[in-house]
């Protein structure tokens, strides 16, 4: 009986738990993709960057399609302020 009920918590709470995992996923999409979870540091780091460089914010919008390469990783390179706002990676705290 108690592997019965251990079998069935664990049941239940993974269950609860995926679609919280799936969603943290989801927070930081740009161009429909998510961003890998390697990648997120760094690209909040260039979203810092940029939002601190004024020129850069009025910078011309890149094509979303651009800023990914073939392997499925972000171009830091190719940001910008609007695509970190899309991926939501927010301002840093002044």
């Amino acid at each position: 009986m108690k592997i019965r009920t251990f079998v069935t918590i664990a049941a239940f709470a993974s269950t609860l738990a995926i679609p919280g995992i799936a969603s943290a996923q989801e927070d930081h999409m740009i161009g429909g993709k998510a961003v890998p979870a390697d990648q997120v540091a760094d690209v909040q780091a260039k979203c810092d960057e940029l939002r601190k460089d004024n020129s850069m914010a009025a910078a011309t919008p890149a094509d979303d399609a651009a800023m990914w390469t073939a392997d499925g990783k972000i171009d830091v390179t190719k940001l910008t302020v609007a695509a970190c706002d899309e991926g939501k990676f927010a301002a840093p705290a002044m």
